[in-house]
């Protein structure tokens, strides 16, 4: 039952923050609650029992892609306050709409579902269990070796875009 408090606590902290990063104008403000956020999702993987994916959102995610982020938005130097708002009240409402629309789906998928978690994730015998960095080897490089593939295609192309839009165009 403790599980199910914990596991709670950090999917809602997780929520929260998330929604905070949405909303939030300031970049900076909007990167740090991000951070929050993925600790949150750390936090959640551990309580579901798997340790190796939790300590892997935080290095990957929480440390180095945020890291980056948070390196760009002081290269980009977004320091300047934000305009004000005003000027757009269709675009204000359809974004309402779509939130509310939004929020009744989730309560509904959430009162449909009647899964429970585990009361505790028992501590597995073998080494090849579900969060395991052998098991997730396993399945990662040989049954998804296609799908790991295109994803680092994909972002060697995201990266080798960036650097063209980020340049500067010199005359000679």
């Amino acid at each position: 039952m403790t599980a199910r408090i914990f596991f709670d606590a950090f999917a809602a902290l997780a929520i929260v923050f998330a929604g905070i990063m949405v909303v939030t104008r300031h970049p900076v403000r909007s990167v740090l609650s991000l951070v929050v956020s993925f600790v949150g999702l750390a936090a959640s993987y551990v309580t579901l029992g798997a340790p190796f994916i939790g300590v892997l959102q935080v290095i990957v995610y929480a440390g180095a892609i945020l890291v980056l982020f948070l390196f760009v938005l002081m290269l980009l130097n977004l320091d300047r306050p934000p305009a004000e708002r005003g000027g757009r009240p269709v675009q204000a409402f359809l974004g309402g709409l779509g939130a509310i629309v939004f929020a009744a789906m989730l309560l509904g998928a959430l009162r449909g579902s009647g899964t429970a978690l585990p009361a505790a994730a028992p501590v597995p015998p073998d080494p090849l269990s579900l969060g395991e960095p052998a098991s997730l080897a396993r399945v990662l490089f040989g049954e998804y070796l296609l799908h790991f593939e295109a994803i680092s295609v994909l972002l060697l192309a995201a990266l080798v875009g960036a650097f063209v839009l980020a340049r500067r165009e010199s005359r000679v």
